[in-house]
């Protein structure tokens, strides 16, 4: 269980790293796509006829991506400290309609009575995997396979697009956006597919986060998840692509070890934090990459430069 919630936080980490690293802005709201994944596909499993996991999905995905690409075309237009601040507003909007129970009101009586019977919260069972129920003890290998491949297709989607002319677009508008529009680059549409697809990619992940732990929470929506989420990429390394992998494998670790001492948790992060700032600046795979290429170097010897 453990290795599927490194993986599925990945996916959200390589999500994000689209438009924190990549494009140079700063999401504080991305917890709204995470967890919408996850309770749109909850909602329709409670109020329809979803029972596959498949369906359920797609559900959270398309849910998500339509989130993103809504609230992107707003938040797209501004930068910096206001990207910021916008896309947790809108977070913050939503978290707040699911704590209050405003988005069970249109379900009527089983709407509000499933609102009063966990706060805001909806307990999944097992869903069928390829049309087929899996019973109890076969079911977290299987679900462990559909992780490994959600993962493994997301990473080399995102690989591909890290290496394509909109990747190289995206990082032109982080490194100076005034050249960019100066050379024919619609900073804003751009800023706005980055967006959306990072937004569906959260939702992916949310909503493989909900089958994995069978309960979806408004935690899931708050801003401090999508703070942990922004920390969690820092401390892998947002300029390198594998960097939110190795920021979720630390994360993960670090949950595990520091909920002996729940009361310590967030100081832990925090002095993790300020570890990697001043030591690995670049983060954890950054610091990797610059060993490596330490290490490749050629010395210098009696017969080589300087000798």
């Amino acid at each position: 269980m453990l290795l599927d919630q490194v993986l599925v936080l990945a996916i959200a980490g390589l999500g994000l790293n689209l438009l924190l690293g990549t494009s140079g802005l700063l999401p504080f709201g991305h917890a709204l796509y995470f967890g919408l994944g996850a309770y749109a596909g909850a909602f329709f499993y409670r109020f329809g006829p979803l029972e596959s996991l498949a369906p359920f999905l797609a559900v959270g995905v398309l849910a998500s991506a339509g989130a993103a690409a809504a609230i992107g075309f707003l938040c797209a237009r501004t930068s910096k400290i206001y990207f910021a601040i916008l896309s947790l507003a809108f977070a913050e909007i939503v978290h707040a309609m699911v704590v209050n129970g405003v988005v069970f009101l249109p379900f009527g009586g089983l709407g509000k009575a499933i609102y009063y019977l966990g706060e805001g919260s909806l307990y999944l069972p097992r869903l069928h995997v390829f049309g087929a129920e899996i019973g109890a003890k076969d079911f977290p290998g299987v679900f462990h396979l559909v992780v490994t491949a959600a993962f493994a297709a997301t990473a080399l989607l995102l690989r591909r697009l890290d290496r394509s002319p909109f990747a190289l677009a995206l990082r032109a508008i982080r490194d100076n956006p005034t050249r960019a529009e100066a050379i024919g680059i619609s900073v804003r549409h751009y800023r706005w597919a980055a967006f959306a697809l990072s937004g569906a990619v959260a939702g992916l992940a949310g909503a493989l986060y909900g089958q994995l732990h069978r309960q979806i929470t408004p935690d899931q929506l708050e801003w401090l998840f999508s703070a942990k989420l922004v920390a969690m990429i820092v401390i892998g390394g947002s300029r390198e692509f594998l960097g939110p992998v190795f920021g979720a494998v630390l994360l993960v670790a670090l949950e595990e070890v520091a909920g002996r001492w729940p009361y310590g948790q967030n100081a832990i992060l925090g002095g993790l934090l300020i570890f990697v700032g001043l030591v690995f600046p670049a983060g954890i795979a950054g610091g990797v990459r610059a060993l490596l290429a330490r290490l490749r170097r050629p010395r210098d010897g009696p017969g080589g430069p300087g000798g």
